[in-house]
C-alpha cells in the first residue's frame, strides 16, 4: 500500500543534484497530489513551484512504482510552444534517471520536425509523451500530423485510452 512516507524518499531521490546529496521535500501540495486516487483536476499553482515535478513524482509513484491499476499507464504532457517540451521532456529524464526507471519508462518528444520514435510500437509499456498542441491533438482526432496514415489509429487509440492528460 502507498504511503506519504513511500511518496516522500521516492521524490527525495529523484530530486537529488547528485549521488552524494539528499534531495528535496515534496511541498504540501505535491503530497495531497501524490496521496489522491486518480481523477480530473485543475491544478492552480503559481510558476516555479514545482508542477512538472509535482505531477511527474506522482504519476510515477502510483502508475510506475506501485503499479495501481487506478492510475493510467501513459501520461501525455501538451504543451503550447516547442521551449517547454525540451524542458519538460529533460526534467522526465533527469528525474527517471535519478530513480533508475530510465530503461523501464521511455520519455517521447512529438513535436514537429522531429524524427518520432515509434512509441505506441509498445502499448504495455508506461511511458511520457511530451509534445506541442498541434502534433498531441491530431493523434487524439485520428489524423496524425506528420504521420504515415496507417499509423493514425494506433497512435488514437493509445492517445485516448490509459493515458493522464496534462495541459
Amino acid at each position: 500500500m502507498p504511503t506519504e512516507e513511500n511518496y516522500r524518499e521516492l521524490f527525495s531521490k529523484a530530486t537529488r543534484p547528485n549521488q552524494d546529496s539528499p534531495g528535496f521535500t515534496p511541498r504540501d501540495w505535491q503530497k495531497d497530489l501524490a496521496e489522491r486516487d486518480f481523477s480530473d483536476l485543475l491544478i492552480r499553482i503559481p510558476t516555479g513551484e514545482g508542477k512538472t515535478l509535482g505531477v511527474l513524482t506522482a504519476w510515477i509513484f502510483h502508475s510506475v512504482i506501485n503499479r495501481s491499476p487506478d492510475w493510467p499507464k501513459r501520461l501525455v504532457w501538451c504543451l503550447p510552444m516547442r521551449t517547454l517540451v525540451e524542458q519538460t521532456c529533460n526534467e522526465a529524464e533527469k528525474l527517471l534517471s535519478n530513480l533508475g526507471l530510465n530503461q523501464q519508462v521511455h520519455v517521447h518528444k512529438l513535436m514537429g520536425g522531429i524524427d518520432e520514435q515509434r512509441w505506441y510500437q509498445h502499448p504495455d509499456a508506461p511511458a511520457i509523451l511530451v509534445g506541442t498542441q498541434d502534433m498531441l491533438l491530431s493523434r487524439a482526432l485520428n489524423r496524425g500530423y506528420a504521420m504515415g496514415r496507417a499509423a493514425w489509429p494506433r497512435a488514437f487509440g493509445l492517445i485516448n485510452s490509459d493515458c493522464l492528460w496534462v495541459m
